[in-house]
């Protein structure tokens, strides 16, 4: 502080000059008398000249506030692309959604898997469609690739879907190839398990298997896997076959469910029909 104090003395004259001028100037600038507005537009050519001189100079206080709103921006360009990757990630799986050759007996609802367990014994997702929407449990929910599960339960706006990773679950399947038929069941870990296929079949490594026309709630030949290993079991006509899934349950994002399904209506008339026949025999 001394030296600048120093630099001052030092520099009176100057200093004394410069104070005067910019008073001068600035008495000019504010003044309204008539007299003094030419020396007042001289004054003012010069002040501009001279911020045009040193506009290269940067100001600070201006750059600060630039780069808070160069940041903001940047934030919002970031949350922007993030909604924009998301939504092509989302269209592509539509997309491949909607290449599904659908049955003609099927009319199908587009739904997006809102909560998943995949770790537990009786594995569920949660989809945004409901009751509201004419979802009923028993309904069939697949994707391109196959078989997901059945609607489990159902609120106004939301439905449980349960899992072929569910040990509750049985599914009445066949292998395409041969027609062998087999029920379906999960026992934990990532395959499934064929159960009750004879010894004296055939059964390939690779083979395709689908639902049944037996299923009570899916219509038939909806892809649930492949065979992946065969074990013959011990003191027993049949053979313990390992199916892996079609649909991976850990990645499933996007299902369809099977609103209209002409299967469903025949098992009701079953039903219906077995339940007339019962009454029937007791008023005989």
């Amino acid at each position: 502080m001394r030296r600048f104090f120093d630099i001052l003395i030092a520099f009176k004259e100057y200093v004394a000059l410069t104070f005067f001028v910019a008073a001068s100037l600035t008495m000019i600038a504010v003044s309204r008398t008539t007299d003094v507005m030419p020396l007042r537009a001289f004054a003012t050519g010069l002040v501009g000249a001279i911020q045009s001189t040193y506009a290269w100079i940067p100001n600070p206080i201006a750059l600060s506030e630039e780069n808070k709103e160069l940041e903001s921006k940047s934030i919002e360009l970031a949350a922007e692309v993030g909604r924009l990757r998301r939504a092509e990630v989302e269209n592509r799986e539509l997309r491949r959604l909607l290449g599904i050759a659908p049955h003609p007996e099927w009319k199908l609802r587009a739904a997006s898997v809102v909560g998943k367990t995949t770790t537990f014994q009786r594995n569920m997702l949660t989809i945004n469609l409901g009751s509201k929407d004419s979802i009923v449990p028993g309904m069939a929910v697949i994707t391109d690739a196959g078989l997901v599960g059945r609607i489990y339960a159902t609120s106004q706006n939301f439905a449980l879907v349960q899992m072929l990773y569910n040990t509750d679950l049985r599914i009445a399947a066949k292998i395409a190839r041969t027609r062998v038929e087999g029920i379906i069941t999960w026992e934990g870990g990532p395959n499934l398990v064929m159960r009750d296929v004879p010894k004296a079949l055939s059964v390939q490594l690779g083979d395709l298997i689908v639902t049944s026309e037996y299923s009570s709630f899916f219509s038939a030949d909806i892809p649930i896997g492949t065979i992946d290993s065969i074990t013959p079991e011990a003191n027993s006509l049949f053979r313990r076959v390992m199916v892996s899934p079609a649909v991976d349950f850990y990645r499933v994002e996007h299902v369809y469910v099977v609103v209209k399904d002409i299967a469903r209506e025949r098992e009701k008339l079953t039903l219906e029909t077995q339940g007339q026949a019962e009454e029937k025999g007791q008023a005989r």
